[in-house]
């Protein structure tokens, strides 16, 4: 029988994955949206409108996985930095089996790791049905055009 860590560990690597290809794909998304970017005669260039929402999730999604892994430094240093304070006072040792973390602690991470998720699915839905629009439209302008 497998024990209650085994458990963390595997959810632990699960949500490590899924916030590497969730990173994965939101830098893939500004990719394509750039690959779509119209030049200007006079400089510049101007994306379509339609890739503008896409664009803006996936980088909300950044920021989302930035704060993330922030505020999880930040809450994480604090934690054992008091665990550290009681060390040296001899209220605890090393090997000490320390109290759990407050849940309220966790929630933060959590809606930040499902809202970049989120964020990322939308913004692919976006850029789908933005790409289903453009080649059903060059399709039909072929087919009237030489058919």
């Amino acid at each position: 029988m497998p024990k209650l860590q085994t458990y963390r560990d595997y959810h632990s690597d699960a949500t490590k994955k899924v916030s590497e290809n969730t990173r994965t794909l939101a830098l893939s998304a500004i990719a394509i949206v750039w690959l779509y970017k119209v030049t200007k005669p006079e400089g510049g260039f101007t994306l379509p409108e339609e890739l503008i929402t896409p664009l803006l999730l996936v980088f909300f999604a950044l920021a989302a996985d930035f704060a993330q892994y922030l505020y999880g430094s930040i809450a994480w240093h604090i934690i054992f930095r008091l665990e550290e304070v009681k060390l040296h006072k001899g209220l605890i040792t090393e090997d000490s089996n320390l109290e759990g973390v407050e849940p309220c602690i966790l929630y933060i991470p959590y809606i930040l790791f499902y809202g970049k998720t989120v964020l990322v699915g939308f913004a692919y839905y976006y850029l789908l049905t933005y790409f289903l629009n453009v080649t059903t439209i060059k399709a039909i302008t072929a087919v009237t055009t030489h058919g």
